[in-house]
């Protein structure tokens, strides 16, 4: 099984800060890396950042892509058929996951879920949505694909508040032991692609039995 641990930033984490400021230079970096037989021959680089500082989980993606697109238009739409990257998480002693996939114009989705394929999941509510804080450097919305290669950043963060009211968690964060993903996918650009952190035994993301992980420092 594979390890990340998330450091503790001594000072409130700027998603906004870039990817090789002081802010982000001492955080670990996963590679999601995995690719399914379904890909296409286009296989983007991507890396993840992840800080916490105690109240927030906060997360930096550096994606160098191709084939771009982001047609969603609000949160709850089905951003993983754009070009988007995913954040599996499950909480330690937690009866459910939650996958925070985020198309890279900064549109959301968010399920809570125990079995998604029994359809045992709920959507989160637009008023706890608006409070994941979110930073991209794409427009919102690429309705024509962009064919040329780009380099785009995500960041995200989620207070431990959140997952207090929806999975009992408590605080301190530091010490804290969970278990996660790292994703990305681009299911109806003109070349998709399906990648893992996690070596996952088949194309499906949605397998909390095979989360690696996540260690708070």
């Amino acid at each position: 099984m594979k390890s990340y641990t998330v450091k503790k930033s001594a000072v409130p984490v700027a998603l906004d800060a870039a990817w090789d400021s002081e802010m982000w230079a001492n955080a670990n970096i996963a590679k999601v890396d995995f690719a399914f037989a379904q890909n296409s021959d286009h296989t983007p680089d991507v890396q993840l950042k992840m800080l916490h500082d105690g109240e927030r989980i906060c997360g930096l993606y550096q994606v160098k892509d191709q084939y771009v697109i982001a047609r969603a238009i609000k949160d709850q739409d089905m951003v993983c058929r754009d070009s988007c990257v995913e954040f599996f998480v499950k909480p330690a002693g937690a009866d459910c996951y939650f996958n925070l996939e985020m198309n890279c114009g900064g549109t959301f989705l968010l399920y809570r879920c125990v079995n998604l394929f029994q359809k045992d999941y709920i959507e989160i509510p637009d008023e706890d949505m608006q409070k994941i804080e979110r930073f991209h450097t794409l427009p919102k919305n690429i309705t024509e694909e962009i064919t040329e290669p780009v380099t785009w950043y995500l960041g995200f963060a989620m207070n431990m508040d959140f997952f207090a009211k929806y999975a009992g968690s408590k605080k301190p964060l530091s010490g804290q032991v969970w278990s996660a993903n790292f994703t990305k996918c681009a299911d109806h650009c003109s070349h998709p692609t399906w990648l893992s952190w996690m070596p996952l035994t088949k194309c499906s993301f949605h397998m909390p039995d095979q989360f690696g992980e996540l260690v708070f420092e």
